[in-house]
């Protein structure tokens, strides 16, 4: 029995083998066609593969930072900002090493005093931005993720003192820095992946479509 199944197919599958061939033929087996397998060479998307294609645009980016009362003594803002560009080409996401702009951070008023202390803020060139390089991938047509490498990174560092006393030194502690990774929609013209707002802080990432 097995081996006349392996030899004979059985007649449900000759109908379906004849409906494959009809279709695959495409055209009625009646009328003058002189080759009715005749394929239109003129239209190359029967051969031809077509990758996807993907806008190309030049982005401008900024970081900013600003927080309040990093002394802990009196209401100074920490300021710390930093600017690329991105380019988005065929899919593909790079960031020139040179377009990479870190600034030195800043404080204002750079010192005070409340409660019996006094704070004098330490400048540095690092602050808590400082971008030593950053990658992308393209995950879809509205969606670009990049991921930044923060080098050095530390907190406000400041002179303290409390009624006049000797002077210690607070903060300058390392950190990973900010931010360390956003997503943006590569379509729009202008937007703020990161927005976050804190009573006198602000943390923002905006993103320009330069074309």
């Amino acid at each position: 029995m097995g081996k006349l199944l392996t030899m004979r197919p059985t007649y449900a599958l000759r109908a379906a083998l004849l409906v494959l061939f009809f279709a695959a033929i495409g055209r009625p087996i009646t009328g003058c066609q002189k080759n009715p397998f005749h394929l239109n060479l003129n239209d190359s998307t029967d051969t031809v593969s077509h990758p996807k294609q993907y806008d190309s645009a030049k982005f401008y980016v900024s970081y900013l930072m600003d927080v309040i009362n990093t002394s802990g003594v009196y209401n100074d803002t920490f300021a710390d900002d930093a600017s690329m560009i991105i380019n988005v080409v065929n899919g593909v996401v790079t960031v020139p090493s040179d377009s990479i702009r870190n600034n030195p951070p800043s404080v204002w008023p750079a010192s005070g005093s409340g409660g019996g202390w006094s704070a004098t803020w330490i400048p540095d060139d690092i602050g808590e931005i400082n971008i030593a390089s950053a990658s992308g991938t393209v995950l879809s047509d509205t969606e670009v993720v990049i991921w930044l490498v923060q080098q050095g990174t530390v907190s406000p560092k400041w002179s303290l003192s409390f009624n006049g006393g000797a002077p210690t030194v607070g903060g300058g502690e390392p950190n990973v820095g900010w931010p360390l990774v956003y997503y943006f929609n590569p379509k729009l013209q202008s937007q703020d992946p990161i927005k976050l707002y804190q009573p006198g802080s602000d943390f923002d990432v905006w993103v320009d479509k330069e074309y």
